[in-house]
């Protein structure tokens, strides 16, 4: 029996001793854990596969690039893989557990500085542990009138890991990877390049100007298992004058308005009249996220929806909309500016709702909305502030499981509705209901579709596993991409999009990392698959 919980593929126990006895030296005994119990957290799991497919063999936690540095030496000399996180807390898409069993977790919530914050032209400079409340923190201790742009499980998450891998938030700001400016990578043979302006020493532009010169590569290092981010720029908002921000709800009395609320958004959005990446969210997503607290009243009975049942149907998804008061669809927006500016958009959005809408619109004001706690939520983020609201809809079907299915579609009317059609029917036909919301972006949509489950119980698990499967597959048929996934779906995922495309992240590969020691699986990415 080995004395270890799991070892690496293809890695014999004698050689893996070896390895843990070099870290260890480099690292000391406290930060290369091996046992049991220090490793539990790091198997947990929300998508729907075993947990013991994703049991790492060790877990490491480095606290410089120069250590950094010398681990990856010694992966490459034992060809032990490192699956790299930052805090570890990917809900939807992944945790800290590595995409294949026995690989090292190389924790980097340690590496946890805010290296410097420019108040003048806006930007910070952080490595992977800095969370996103750590940077509201500072700014709220320094008096900045900075605000950053947060995905929505935010207090928890950082911006190095969340750019990384293209995560999306609700401000001006929200398509992050496009709002970050200059990495610092370590790569798989120990170097360290800085992207960007960064090859320029001392130089005063690296977070300022993001293309530097030749090729841009930044984007090499998202989604991807080519390096190890150490360090990351990345650009502020100024926080809006007093009076120059305003957020509002328009709750729609129809599910099929849909087309028309997309249509009625978009030239709001490219006008920038509506400059933040705003959301349309379906009622039992809104519903959900009420789970918990005394306002719900028969909600909080929840069970009593789902026995013998497995969805909810259409009657009782009424019934909920009305006891909440939600809309059919509920639109979350906001307006930013000087209160000059705020004042006149705020004419322009309502005029444009009403004109097409009449009656079968109610907007809703931050003052009008008191203190419900969905629309205080979406006040939050839409001006870059953290919560774990989102994350009281997990106890919304109860179990554990929860896995997001994200496809991508054109910022179209008749796309909407088709996603919302594909996503129901297959979701309903493998006994799950539609919980979901889009965020609308520059001219895309990330529809965001949470699949629910109960991870304890063996058949609905292999049901969640079997629905994500379609899914992915239905929707490449109508051809829809996903932009993020979990481990268990990576290389599917991955075959999507093409054998020329698979062709290439396989030449990068084994261009920059030929041992295969970097987070082998990652995006469907592994030599030795």
């Amino acid at each position: 029996m080995s004395r270890f919980v799991a070892l690496p593929v293809g890695v014999t126990e004698e050689t893996f001793a070896k390895a843990i006895k070099e870290y260890r030296a480099l690292l000391g005994e406290e930060r290369v854990r091996t046992d049991p119990s220090s490793l539990q957290s790091y198997t947990k799991i929300m998508y729907p596969e075993s947990e013991e497919q994703h049991v790492p063999s060790a877990a490491m936690l480095p606290r410089t690039v120069e250590e950094i540095q010398a681990v990856v030496a010694i992966a490459n000399k034992y060809k032990t893989p490192l699956w790299t996180v930052s805090t570890g807390k990917n809900f939807g898409y992944g945790s800290s557990a590595p995409a294949t069993r026995g690989q090292i977790v190389l924790d980097l919530k340690t590496m946890n500085k805010i290296i410097h914050i420019d108040a003048e032209l806006g930007y910070c400079l952080v490595e992977p542990g800095v969370t996103y409340y750590d940077l509201n923190k500072y700014f709220e201790k320094h008096k900045m009138n900075l605000m950053i742009s947060v995905p929505s499980p935010s207090a928890i998450v950082g911006p190095v890991g969340n750019i990384c891998d293209r995560g999306a938030g609700y401000t001006p700001y929200g398509d992050h990877f496009l709002f970050s400016c200059g990495m610092e990578v370590v790569l798989a043979n120990g170097d360290v390049i800085r992207t960007g302006m960064g090859g320029i020493p001392d130089s005063s532009s690296w977070h300022a100007f993001k293309w530097g010169y030749g090729p841009y590569v930044d984007g090499l290092f998202t989604q991807s298992n080519y390096g190890i981010v150490t360090k990351m720029g990345v650009w502020l908002m100024k926080t809006p004058p007093p009076g120059g921000y305003k957020p509002f709800l328009m709750k729609f009395s129809k599910h099929e308005m849909l087309p028309e609320i997309i249509k009625t958004i978009m030239p709001l959005r490219l006008s920038q009249i509506i400059p933040n990446a705003c959301v349309v969210v379906n009622p039992l997503l809104e519903a959900a996220c009420y789970c918990n607290y005394e306002r719900t009243g028969k909600l909080t009975s929840k069970e009593t929806f789902y026995k013998g049942t497995g969805i909810l149907p259409p009657k009782v998804i009424e019934e909920i909309r009305r006891e909440l008061d939600i809309g059919a669809w509920s639109f979350y927006a906001a307006l930013y500016g000087t209160p000059e500016q705020v004042a006149l958009n705020w004419k322009y959005v309502t005029g444009a709702f009403k004109g097409k809408f009449g009656g079968d619109v109610v907007i809703v004001t931050e003052e009008e909305a008191g203190d419900d706690i969905n629309f205080e939520f979406r006040r939050q983020m839409m001006k870059g502030g953290c919560s774990l609201q989102e994350f009281t809809y997990y106890n919304w079907r109860g179990g554990g499981g929860s896995t997001w299915f994200a496809p991508v579609a054109a910022a179209r009317p008749s796309e909407s509705m088709n996603q919302v059609e594909l996503a129901t029917k297959v979701l309903n036909e493998h006994g799950f209901d539609y919980l979901a919301e889009y965020i609308v972006g520059w001219r895309e949509m990330h529809h965001i579709i949470d699949l629910l489950y109960d991870r304890n119980d063996p058949e609905e698990l292999k049901r969640a596993y079997a629905c994500y499967d379609e899914l992915l597959s239905v929707f490449k048929k109508n051809g829809y991409g996903t932009y993020r996934t979990n481990p268990a779906f990576m290389e599917k995922t991955a075959d999507t999009f093409g054998p020329e495309m698979r062709k290439i992240h396989r030449s990068l590969k084994q261009a920059l990392d030929p041992n295969n020691i970097l987070a082998p699986g990652k995006s469907g990415i592994n030599l030795n698959a």
